[in-house]
């Protein structure tokens, strides 16, 4: 009877943890989409600056619950201790910290579009490099998580 009870709830455990890391994965994937929509924002063709005062700002509040967040999602699928744990972290943060600038930008200058080329080509080459590593590190996740259900 005791050895039926441990068992139930050492079963019931792990599907929880398993739930919570598969939770972090897909919150993981939506700062994907996230960062995808950062870039094409920035990288709008047909200028209208108050959509893209509206995009920028719903952008920049989300931003703040994911600055908060990634850390521990992110943990579910890297080490705290690695250096691509680091990294990863690091590079949100800048691309946040630019979103940021850019938001500014867009403030200041009213109708006009932003011309800092610094920041639109940091984005344009920090969001794929961040995009590719969540997936990669995500997939990486899943298919443990897989392993040790079947």
């Amino acid at each position: 009877m005791i050895k039926k009870i441990s068992m139930s709830f050492f079963v019931l455990f792990t599907s929880i943890a398993f739930a919570q890391n598969k939770s972090d994965i897909d919150s993981l994937y939506q700062v994907k989409d996230y960062l995808l929509g950062i870039r094409s924002t920035v990288n709008v063709k047909d200028w209208d600056s108050v959509k893209q005062h509206e995009k920028v700002a719903l952008l920049y509040e989300k931003a703040k619950e994911y600055e908060t967040q990634y850390p521990r999602w992110l943990k579910t699928v890297i080490h705290e201790e690695s250096s691509h744990y680091s990294e990863m972290k690091r590079q949100l943060t800048l691309i946040l910290q630019t979103l940021a600038l850019y938001k500014s930008d867009l403030k200041t200058l009213q109708n006009k579009r932003p011309t800092n080329q610094e920041d639109l080509e940091f984005l344009n080459s920090s969001i794929p490099k961040l995009v590719d590593s969540i997936y990669y590190y995500c997939k990486l996740a899943e298919e443990e998580r897989l392993k040790k259900i079947h």
